[in-house]
């Protein structure tokens, strides 16, 4: 039987000197919810779990960068949040140019960003389809700023796109999503 490495400073001594089982046991251990946050920006799982395998061969190269300032974790995190973002970024040109202001069923789009309405009348996995239904665009700043909670000036930076651009892909995001979630429309 294979002994778990418990302590966590172990395990990442174990992943910078190459030893596979620590390296294994890390991935195991944060694996799925690295994942999870891969599939927030992702278009689909075959692309989430490709970012997974990037976000991984990343941290095992840059393991000694991490000098403990924050928590494993966060530090984690980061690494897979950007690596999900330059996933996104390869695959599909984020432009500086406005996305359209009608959504795929012909409602017109608000780019109000503040509106104090930022409750959906649904169940986690009514919002999590919708997530997936969203337009690449809004679903990468949607998630950076409602779900990792940058600031629309860092999303800009991280994107290379305005701050503006930021605000109203969030608004318009927000806006498709309240279309889907209606209440009329929710099922779930």
């Amino acid at each position: 039987m294979k002994k778990r490495v418990d302590d966590i400073q172990s395990l990442l001594s174990g992943c910078r000197h190459g030893d596979r089982r620590a390296q294994h046991e890390l991935f195991q251990r944060f694996g799925p919810r690295m994942l999870g946050v891969c599939r927030r920006y992702c278009a689909n799982s075959d692309d989430a779990r490709d970012a997974l395998q990037e976000g991984f061969i990343k941290v095992y190269a840059t393991l000694e960068k991490y000098r403990g300032e924050s928590a494993f974790e966060t530090w984690l995190t980061r690494i897979f949040i950007n690596t999900a973002i330059d996933f996104f970024k390869k695959k599909n040109k984020i432009s500086q140019t406005e996305l359209p202001l009608h959504d795929e069923f012909g409602t017109t789009i608000s780019d109000d960003a503040d509106s104090a309405d930022d409750i959906f009348p649904c169940s986690p996995e009514a919002a999590l389809q919708a997530l997936d239904q969203l337009p690449q665009g809004y679903r990468l700043v949607f998630n950076l700023y409602a779900l990792e909670q940058y600031t629309h000036k860092e999303i800009a930076l991280m994107l290379g796109i305005s701050e503006g651009t930021s605000k109203s892909q969030y608004a318009r995001a927000r806006r498709f999503l309240q279309n889907i979630l209606s209440p009329k429309k929710i099922t779930s």
